[in-house]
């Protein structure tokens, strides 16, 4: 039944009844279900009226309508909102998104754990048993994070097949750009994305799950067809080169996918679930410091000018981080799994953030994955942060190991206290 200006209740999404009251944190967040065409009862299936027509289950043209009134245009949106409280909390479900395209670069100077060994007090053994990384990869000479974003960037773009033109967003999740006034409208324009907007997303290591998430939402609103989501980062200019607990972990990377508007039906965004917690900020930072101005006349003003702003190096205790890591991490994904209506056993790969490898053997073995299920090229790079995700996907992808239609559970995690989990299906 439809009025005659062929106007129809959209399509509806209904809260999950699987996560009822067990949202994310403790709270209930609607799901984006797909529901059935609803059958009015009563009074509102035999009449519907709106401003042009009076419609009795069936379709009238608008030159037999009698003359519009206001009382029955009223009266169209007090039936329609008594639709909408016998539906219950509900929401429009807008476009889908799919990953279509991704790609990643890494600078060319590769870091051994032997060579750090010439540096610090550590070996490769000790290395690799406490982390799983053999190598990693430190931009050098003239090399620019800039530069890899915009190598991952086309990458994507190639494999997509999507022209540079044709893309309406770009959203570079870094914690640590060229500039600090931001890096996405610089990437973008040397990408060609002429017709595109950009910004940056800060979030360090949850940094691409984020971006990627805030992507399918911009395409769901509407209007937005082609978004590249770009994650990279170069710690190791963070880093204190003289402590062996932080300087044998990190390494520099871009990578990016391609998220492209479809149909409702097709969205490749199955569940996901975010969240963080401020007071978990001082088991991992790099926080801003000061030193005092070189100027010495102020006018008698005791405190300008301002003392100048740098940043200390990152800072981060192990322990704690291993453990917020392998807890929340598995509950994480269970969210993003249940809003999906999805068992843990239909996930093909398993993809975390590569920052331990202990962490992501702990974080399989509480969700019952098999290893050969789990995406891991950390030994090779590194913690890469925001890259480490779209890194060792667009690694997978290529070698032929995630095809289409594949199921990834992929979560991010770190400083923040941040983190989020995606069960999204590769197209």
């Amino acid at each position: 039944m439809v009025a005659a200006s062929g106007l129809a209740p959209p399509r509806l999404a209904v809260s999950c009844p699987r996560a009822a009251g067990r949202g994310c944190g403790g709270h209930h967040r609607v799901g984006f279900l797909r529901s059935a065409p609803v059958a009015l009862a009563g009074p509102a299936a035999a009449q519907l009226r709106c401003c042009a027509s009076t419609v009795d289950d069936g379709v009238v043209s608008a030159a037999a309508a009698p003359k519009p009134r206001l009382p029955r245009c009223l009266n169209y949106f007090r039936l329609w909102n008594e639709l909408i409280k016998l539906m219950g909390t509900c929401r429009v479900v807008g476009m889908g998104s799919k990953l279509i395209g991704c790609g990643s670069a890494t600078p060319s100077l590769s870091v051994s754990n032997d060579d750090l060994s010439k540096i610090v007090e550590t070996s490769d053994e000790w290395i690799a048993a406490r982390t799983g990384i053999r190598n990693r990869r430190v931009l050098s000479g003239n090399e620019t994070l800039r530069e890899l974003s915009v190598q991952a960037a086309k990458k994507a773009l190639e494999m997509a097949q999507v022209n540079a033109d044709d893309v309406d967003l770009v959203l570079l999740c870094t914690s640590t750009p060229d500039d600090l006034f931001g890096g996405a409208a610089q990437v973008l324009a040397e990408v060609g994305c002429a017709n595109a907007f950009g910004f940056d997303i800060t979030a360090a290591c949850s940094g691409f799950i984020i971006g990627l998430i805030t992507a399918t939402r911009f395409i769901k609103g509407g209007g937005i067809r082609n978004i590249l989501v770009i994650g990279a980062d170069a710690l190791s200019q963070f880093v204190d080169w003289t402590d062996r607990g932080t300087c044998i972990l990190f390494g520099d990377a871009a990578g990016a996918v391609l998220v492209q508007a479809c149909s409702a039906d097709e969205d490749g965004l199955l569940g996901f679930c975010v969240q963080s917690d401020g007071n978990g900020q001082k088991h991992l930072n790099c926080v801003s410091s000061h030193v005092e101005s070189i100027l010495s006349k102020t006018n008698g003003v005791p405190s300008f000018p301002p003392k100048k702003a740098t940043f200390s190096n990152i800072e981060m205790n192990g322990k704690e981080v291993f453990r917020f890591a392998v807890r929340c991490v598995p509950q994480s994904i269970e969210k993003a799994l249940e809003e999906a209506g999805l068992p843990a056993s239909s996930i093909d790969w398993l993809l975390l953030h590569q920052a331990n490898q202990r962490i992501i053997d702990a974080a399989a073995s509480r969700l019952d994955i098999p290893s050969d299920k789990v995406i891991s090229n950390l030994a090779n790079y590194g913690n890469t942060s925001a890259a480490s995700i779209p890194l060792a996907l667009d690694e997978a992808v290529r070698a032929g190991k995630v095809k289409a239609g594949d199921v990834i559970a992929a979560s991010g995690f770190g400083a923040g206290l941040t983190w989020g989990s995606a069960i999204v299906k590769w197209c």
